[in-house]
C-alpha cells in the first residue's frame, strides 16, 4: 500500500497532540530500561534453540548418528513445516485468550517444559535404532521442539507490540531483543566448540551433544523466568478484552482471509519466506561447508564460528542509530544485499582457485566475509522485527482490527516453513551430489570428497542461497510504511481510540 493511499490529512502539531494524549507509549519517551531488557530476555529462548538446531542438528543426525541425508532433512524439516501450520492457530488463540494472567503469558509458560524435554532428547538419540525408527523418532522430537517453541515465542512477540506504539522506540526494542537474544548463539558456539565438542574430531563425539543441551537448558530456564515475569508486570488490561463471537475454526479462517487481503502482509510474508529459505539452505550445509569445502581444522572452525556470532552481536548497537537515521526498509534492503554478496563471493573465489583451501590466509578471509555477512543478516532481521509492529498498526487502520498474534504467526509460519524447506533442500542436496554417508560412530574423510561434489556443495550453500536473498530485495522495495506514513496511521488510530 503506497503512502498516498493512507489518506489521513494531518498537521505536525496535531500528530504531537494525539501522541501525547494516547494512553500507551506513543510520545517517543523511552521505555524503562529494565522493561526493555526483561522483555528482550525472551528472545534468548528461540535463538538458543534455533542456533543449536541450525548449527548441529543436520550434521549430528547424519554424520554422527548415521541417518541418510534425505531422511534427516525430511525429519527435521517436518518439524518446521507442521509447526508452521500450527502457528496461525497459536496466534489466533493468543489474541483471543482471557485469563487472570493475561492473554500471552499462559502460553509462554506452557511451552517451556515440553521444549526442554524434547530438545535434550533430540541430541541423545539411541544408537540401537535402525534408519526407519530413527527417522520417526527424530521427526517426532523435531515437531515437539518446534511447536513448543512457538507456544512460547508467538505470544512473546505479540506482547512486545503492546509495549510501545512509537515508530523509533520499536526500533530500539528490536535492537535490544536482537542484542540479548544473540547471546544464545554465543552460548551454543562457546559451550559447543570451546567445552563439550572441542578438540580434534570434537563435533563427532556423540556424548558431548547431550551435555551441551543440558547446559543450554539452564540458560533457557533463566531467560523464560525473566521474560515471563516482565510479561506479567507489563500487562495492559485495556488491550486484553477481545470480542469473540465465532467458533475458533470459523474465526481463524476469517482472520486468515483478512490478513492476506492486506498487501503489506502479503509482501512481507513472501519476503521472509525467501530470506529464511536462503538462510535455511546456507545454515543446513554450514558444517559440511566448513569441514569439507573450506577444509577447516577445529581451531579455524571455531574462529569462523565466533566471527559469525560477533557479527550478529555487533549489529545490535549499529542497528539502533542506523534505524533512527534511515528508513527501516532501507536498512532491510542493505542488509539483504550485503548478505547475498558476502555469502557468494568467497565461494566463487575458491572455485576459481584464488582462495587456497585450508590455509590460514583462506581462513582469515572467510572469517572477515562471515563477519560482514552476519552483520548484514542481523541488520535485515532487526529491520524486519521493527517493521512488523508498524504493519500491525496499518492493518488496524485499514480493517479496524488488531492482529498482533496472527501477524507474528504469519511471520513465524513463513520463517519456519522456509527454514524447514531449507533443511529439506540441504538434505536432498547432500544426496544428489553424492555426499558420502556413514554408519553411526564413523567419520567422513575429507579426501573422500570428490571435486565435483565439493563444487556443487559450494554452489548450493553460497550463490544458490544468495540468489534467494536477492529475490527478497526485489520484493521489499515495495514496502511503503515510512515514518511519515506511520505518523498518519497513528493519528487516525489515536482519534478512533479516544472517540
Amino acid at each position: 500500500m503506497s503512502t498516498n493511499q493512507i489518506d489521513v490529512p494531518i498537521q505536525a502539531a496535531a500528530i504531537d497532540s494525539a501522541m501525547a494524549a494516547n494512553e500507551i507509549n506513543t510520545s517517543g519517551a523511552p521505555l524503562p530500561l529494565r522493561q526493555k531488557i526483561g522483555y528482550a530476555f525472551g528472545q534468548l529462548i528461540e535463538i538458543t534453540i534455533s542456533s543449536m538446531l541450525t548449527l548441529f542438528a543436520l550434521y549430528y543426525t547424519t554424520a554422527v548418528c548415521g541417518l541418510p541425508g534425505a531422511l534427516a532433512g525430511v525429519a527435521l524439516g517436518a518439524g518446521l513445516v507442521i509447526d508452521a501450520v500450527a502457528d496461525p492457530l497459536i496466534g489466533s488463540l493468543s489474541d483471543a485468550w482471557k485469563s487472570r494472567f493475561g492473554r500471552r503469558v499462559p502460553f509462554m509458560f506452557v511451552g517451556v517444559i515440553p521444549l526442554l524435554v524434547s530438545f535434550n532428547l533430540l541430541f541423545a538419540l539411541p544408537s540401537s535404532l535402525g534408519n526407519t525408527a530413527l527417522f520417526l523418532w527424530v521427526m517426532l522430537l523435531s515437531v515437539t521442539i518446534r511447536v513448543s517453541t512457538s507456544l512460547f515465542a508467538l505470544p512473546y512477540q505479540a506482547l512486545g507490540v503492546d509495549l510501545s506504539d512509537d515508530y523509533a522506540e520499536r526500533s530500539s526494542m528490536a535492537s535490544w531483543r536482537w542484542g540479548i537474544g544473540i547471546m544464545g548463539t554465543f552460548a551454543v558456539i562457546g559451550l559447543g566448540y570451546g567445552v563439550f565438542l572441542k578438540g580434534p574430531g570434537g563435533v563427532s563425539h556423540r556424548d558431548g551433544y547431550l551435555s551441551l543441551t543440558l547446559a543450554l537448558s539452564v540458560l533457557v530456564i533463566v531467560a523464560a523466568a525473566i521474560s515471563i515475569a516482565t510479561g506479567l508486570s507489563a500487562r495492559r488490561p485495556h488491550q486484553e478484552d477481545p470480542q469473540i463471537e465465532q467458533q475458533l475454526y470459523r474465526r481463524l479462517v476469517a482472520e486468515l482471509r483478512e490478513v492476506f487481503r492486506n498487501a503489506t502482509f502479503r509482501m512481507l510474508f513472501a519476503a521472509i519466506v525467501l530470506l529464511q529459505l536462503s538462510q535455511g539452505i546456507n545454515q543446513a550445509l554450514a558444517m559440511h561447508m566448513s569441514l569439507y569445502f573450506w577444509k577447516f581444522d577445529t581451531t579455524q572452525l571455531q574462529m569462523v564460528s565466533f566471527a559469525a556470532v560477533l557479527g550478529l552481536v555487533v549489529a545490535a548497537p549499529i542497528a539502533g542509530p542506523l534505524l533512527k537515521r534511515s528508513e527501516k526498509r532501507t536498512v532491510l534492503i542493505l542488509g539483504l544485499l550485503g548478505m547475498a554478496v558476502f555469502t557468494s563471493v568467497p565461494v566463487f573465489l575458491s572455485l576459481a582457485g584464488l582462495l587456497p583451501d585450508g590455509t590460514n590466509v583462506a581462513a582469515g578471509l572467510i572469517t572477515a566475509s562471515v563477519f560482514v555477512s552476519a552483520v548484514a543478516f542481523a541488520l535485515s532481521t532487526i529491520a524486519f522485527i521493527a517493521i512488523v509492529p508498524d504493519a500491525v498498526d496499518e492493518h488496524e487502520h485499514l480493517f479496524s482490527t488488531r492482529r498482533e498474534g496472527l501477524f507474528f504467526a504469519g511471520w513465524s509460519f513463513a520463517s519456519k516453513a522456509a527454514m524447514g524447506m531449507g533443511l529439506l533442500v540441504g538434505g536432498v542436496v547432500l544426496q544428489v551430489i553424492h555426499f558420502p554417508s556413514v554408519s553411526a560412530g564413523q567419520t567422513i574423510d575429507v579426501a573422500s570428497i570428490s571435486e565435483t561434489t565439493r563444487m556443487w556443495l559450494g554452489l548450493a550453500a553460497g550463490p544458490g542461497s544468495a540468489l534467494l536473498a536477492l529475490l527478497a530485495v526485489a520484493l521489499t522495495t515495495r514496502y511503503r510504511i515510512d515514518k511519515a506514513a506511520h505518523a498518519r496511521i497513528m493519528h487516525d488510530l489515536n482519534s478512533r481510540r479516544r472517540g
